[in-house]
């Protein structure tokens, strides 16, 4: 039996990446029974693209435009968009940003699965790289953790001939496809997010609610951006990092001592910020340790 696939597009001021992923989505091998894009207010002119690209379009997939009226983040935007699908006959919501274009067979392989959870594709750089980060354990349980993303789906992948599907601790809003069913129960995106970890707390739900996530390597996708991420501690995209990891730990870790990991761990970046010079840094960690209680966005911080 065909399954009804609706494909939700996040999208800000990328008009020429969004044209390459929208050309990518209704050439699928498996037909797509929508498309929705969720445009964050962009000022590029991304509506008079997507205007334009439904009429010289010669697909029969519907194609529905919305703007949220405000930058609301890919949080804010898939939040928005799972409110829009509420109304709509699907089978599975397939998640896209407007840097990831999947290729012809993509969505065909992930249904191949039969997943009633999350089925997330490898994500591969233009230049052939597996960009794949994806954790296959992220340990919430280890209070000595640096980082609690202890191996990828790149490592995994860099490490065996396996290329059969395979068990995963989370997903970005890169690419997955969600069941319907696990959306009843799970719910949406919190849209206080921002950006950073929305996808990793709405992975985290969704195990805890028994379902599923799979990676499947036979699904490739790939981004049209090189991923900078290593940077972005020092830029006004810091804040949003730190305060949102801080809630990610005091929210679902599994003892106490992770719960409070992020009181040392301000208290660490905070002290040598200071030693270091870096007043502004400094505030930005407290501002993020406060903000992290119940995910307030600070506008000093949003762009």
């Amino acid at each position: 039996m065909m399954k009804n696939v609706i494909a939700l597009v996040v999208t800000f001021n990328r008009k020429d990446f969004l044209a390459k992923v929208l050309t990518s989505l209704v050439n699928q091998s498996y037909p797509l029974r929508e498309i929705i894009i969720v445009d964050n207010n962009s000022n590029d002119g991304t509506f008079l693209l997507v205007d334009e690209f439904i009429k010289s379009s010669h697909s029969n997939i519907a194609i529905s435009y919305f703007n949220t009226g405000d930058n609301l983040g890919g949080a804010g935007g898939f939040s928005y968009g799972f409110d829009v699908v509420k109304s709509k006959i699907y089978d599975y919501l397939w998640l896209m940003d407007d840097d990831l274009s999947p290729e012809v067979t993509c969505l065909e392989n992930l249904l191949l699965t039969g997943n009633e959870g999350i089925t997330q594709p490898v994500r591969y750089n233009l230049d052939g790289s597996c960009a794949e980060i994806s954790p296959v354990i992220y340990d919430l349980s280890n209070p000595f953790l640096m980082n609690p993303k202890l191996s990828t789906v790149k490592d995994y992948l860099e490490g065996s001939e396996n290329n059969h599907s395979f068990e995963i601790a989370g997903v970005p809003f890169e690419g997955p496809l969600i069941s319907h069913r696990l959306i009843d129960i799970v719910g949406k995106p919190d849209e206080r997010f921002f950006i950073f970890n929305d996808d990793l707390d709405f992975s985290i739900r969704a195990k805890s609610a028994g379902f599923k996530i799979i990676c499947e390597p036979k699904a490739k996708a790939i981004r049209l951006l090189v991923n900078h991420q290593k940077n972005d501690l020092k830029s006004w995209k810091g804040y949003f990092m730190l305060r949102n990891h801080f809630f990610i730990l005091s929210t679902h870790g599994e003892s106490f001592l992770v719960r409070s990991r992020p009181l040392f761990l301000a208290l660490g970046y905070f002290c040598l910020s200071i030693i270091r010079g870096d007043i502004k840094a400094a505030t930005m960690c407290f501002n993020a340790y406060i903000d992290s209680f119940s995910l307030k966005n600070n506008d000093k911080y949003r762009p």
